[in-house]
């Protein structure tokens, strides 16, 4: 979870809000839809506002996914579990 004002980050997860889904974009009106900068300022589109809004920073919340190495192997069979 991180405040942050820089566009080509709030531009990435934006990206992975709409196609992967792991990560959470809102300012203090709600979910943001899209991000720009006009004259150093920095606007928003928020979900079923249909406007651009000014903001200060945007929240940006990622969520926490396993290593890898940590999820069991689908290859290993239960019966080699149990062995060791």
């Amino acid at each position: 979870m991180q405040w942050s004002t820089d566009i080509r980050r709030i531009k990435a997860a934006l990206w992975d809000q709409a196609f992967i889904g792991r990560t959470w974009v809102s300012c203090p009106m709600g979910r943001v839809g899209a991000i720009r900068r006009r004259k150093g300022q920095l606007f928003a589109m928020v979900y079923g506002w249909g406007r651009w809004y000014p903001v200060e920073h945007v929240l940006i919340v990622a969520a926490r996914t396993e290593p890898a190495l940590s999820r069991p192997s689908p290859l290993r069979s239960r019966s080699e579990e149990q062995i060791s």
